[in-house]
């Protein structure tokens, strides 16, 4: 998932990488279609047959190398394009080990990112509304990709390492690509987070 995903889950790569196979198929087929003049027998006729499987060879070392160049230039933009910055981190302060998010701030369905310092790292986590109006409190971080970090984009939470595509409603529950779960309190106004649920998830951001 984490070498392939932004390959396969991008349109465009299927789209040249489709196209690039139409278009050698059909060069190949109207140059093996071509009549080419064999001499009956005797010397011209093994040259020709020579001349023939040479070009043969040629044009298949030229569709194959044409076919690797289009892969790896966009295998080149698209992994470009997935390295989307992840937006700032807000700090928090623990207050009697504890440090208070207002609602207000988070319920908006957006992807709300904040960091402290613990045991040496700095841990990462954010909120996020779901669709059934519940917040999901997690690390900035998955069991597959480490702590890569995950973005808002046009159709919901996505990994920033491997383009994979997180259901909103998912966000919160452990396992897969999932956001690892971090542990919170609700109140009417506020999300209550420990200090001590953030530093035991400091190893997770450790290098």
């Amino acid at each position: 998932m984490a070498i392939i995903g932004p390959i396969v889950r991008n349109d465009l790569f299927f789209f040249v990488t489709i196209f690039a196979l139409a278009a050698l198929m059909v060069l190949f087929e109207v140059k093996r279609r071509q009549p080419v003049p064999i001499p009956a027998a005797g010397a011209e006729r093994r040259k020709a047959l020579w001349s023939v499987r040479r070009e043969r060879l040629w044009m298949a070392s030229v569709y194959a190398s044409s076919f690797l160049f289009i892969v790896l230039v966009t295998a080149e933009f698209v992994y470009a394009k997935s390295i989307s910055t992840l937006s700032p981190a807000t700090p928090v302060t623990f207050t009697d080990g504890q440090a208070s998010i207002p609602l207000s701030q988070v319920s908006d369905s957006d992807l709300h990112r904040f960091s402290a310092k613990e045991n040496g790292a700095e841990v990462r986590f954010w909120l996020y509304q779901k669709p059934d109006g519940k917040i999901a409190t997690v690390f900035d971080a998955c069991e597959i990709c480490g702590s890569v970090g995950f973005y808002k984009g046009p159709n919901g939470v996505v990994c920033k390492n491997c383009a994979a595509p997180i259901n909103g409603q998912s966000v919160g529950t452990k396992g897969g690509c999932n956001p690892i779960p971090l542990a919170a309190d609700q109140t009417a106004t506020a999300v209550i987070i420990k200090e001590a649920d953030i530093a035991a998830g400091a190893h997770y951001f450790q290098q």
